[in-house]
């Protein structure tokens, strides 16, 4: 994933870096009269080069003939051998009609020009210029630009005839919604793909995590069931608060307390494998709990006498003991095959249910129950 993120974000600065922004339209700033200056709209060519991203700065002189229809005069001064590296430049006033644009732009450029400015007749209205012949384009290499009537008055009124006066020709750089608009969608869109997989990530350890703690049902059909039969001493569902009716469906849990299968299925198998009562798992530990919990059993005798009584009193063992409190053996587990005459589960080996446990073995779990909880709710143990 990181791969796919280093390449969307070079996707991103590609597109930053080859995305220019497209002129769309030209101003020609005139100064004359002590830094007096005006601004004029302009449109440039659909071709010959654009204009320098700086402007092009120059001398304005007239074309003769005004039309540029035919070869013009050269501008007044230009390079000689003896100047070669002079730095002025010239820009024509060409009148419009009577010929193409590239025609006129071509003879400006044969002249020595740097740049041409045609302009409307009688009218102020802005059009792009476009070309005639794809051979002539292709010889033009200055710029062009497209102005109004009204402005080639001012121009041939004031910046012609005075000495010093000189006109910019500056591009305006109009940013389309595009320019900002994908860079943005692709650093959103990085940005979104990294959140979800985030998400995705999280949400499969919350899954784990809540499969750890819950029943499967394979595990949940091996937890014996008994049908209830007046005389049990099951009373009352410590779930839903409901007696026991002749004929309910128990599941009896390893540590005795034995619940509606309706109740306690939906706990185990969607909250948590314990349980609801005295919250001891349904389930054997971890074998590696049980692996340390031998070896510490085997740290010697002396040990284990010490340990008996306090084991016994630990705040972690259960309070509910089975029915049968003098038998020394732990509590017997019970299998799914139920006999309904003698309305009690049939006693099998533990060997018979490796699944399960007895309280007595898991008395070293730590536990959250809740102590007061378990002496008011949990009820009897299974008959033997």
């Amino acid at each position: 994933m990181a791969y796919v993120g280093t390449q969307l974000g070079v996707s991103v600065l590609v597109l930053f870096c080859t995305m220019a922004p497209s002129p769309g339209q030209a101003y020609i700033y005139a100064h004359y009269s002590n830094m007096t200056s005006m601004l004029f709209e302009d449109l440039p060519a659909l071709f010959g080069p654009p204009l320098p991203k700086d402007g092009l700065m120059g001398v304005l002189v007239e074309a003769r003939p005004q039309n540029a229809c035919m070869p013009i005069d050269p501008p007044p001064v230009s390079p000689t051998p003896s100047d070669p590296n002079s730095t002025t430049k010239y820009i024509v006033l060409i009148r419009r009609y009577d010929c193409n644009f590239d025609i006129k732009v071509l003879h400006a450029q044969q002249a020595g020009f740097s740049a041409a400015i045609v302009h409307n007749m009688y009218s102020n209205s802005l059009l792009s210029m476009g070309y005639s012949n794809d051979t002539i384009m292709e010889e033009i290499e200055i710029p062009s630009v497209f102005t109004s009537y009204y402005a080639s008055q001012i121009l041939r009124s004031f910046i012609i005839p005075e000495k010093g006066a000189y006109v910019i020709l500056k591009p305006e750089f109009s940013f389309p919604l595009s320019y900002y608009l994908i860079p943005f969608t692709g650093v959103v869109s990085m940005i979104f793909i990294v959140m979800v997989i985030i998400l995705i990530v999280r949400c499969v350890q919350h899954r784990k995590r809540l499969r750890k703690n819950r029943l499967s049902k394979e595990q949940l059909k091996k937890i014996p069931t008994h049908k209830f039969v007046k005389g049990d001493n099951y009373d009352v569902c410590a779930i839903c608060l409901d007696e026991y009716e002749e004929g309910d469906k128990l599941r009896v849990l390893p540590c005795s307390h034995a619940y509606h299968c309706r109740c306690v299925d939906p706990w185990l198998t969607q909250t948590k494998k314990t349980c609801p009562v005295c919250k001891q798992r349904v389930t054997r530990p971890n074998p590696e709990y049980s692996e340390s919990s031998d070896s510490d059993g085997e740290s010697g005798p002396h040990e284990e006498e010490e340990g008996a009584t306090s084991e016994a009193d630990s705040e972690r063992t259960p309070l509910l003991r089975p029915s049968n409190p003098a038998s020394s053996s732990p509590p017997p587990t019970y299998s799914s095959t139920v006999t309904s005459e003698a309305a009690v589960a049939t006693v099998t080996t533990s060997a018979l249910h490796d699944e399960y446990y007895s309280p007595i073995e898991d008395s070293e779990e730590g536990t959250d129950d809740d102590s007061d909880t378990t002496e008011l709710m949990g009820r009897g143990a299974v008959r033997v």
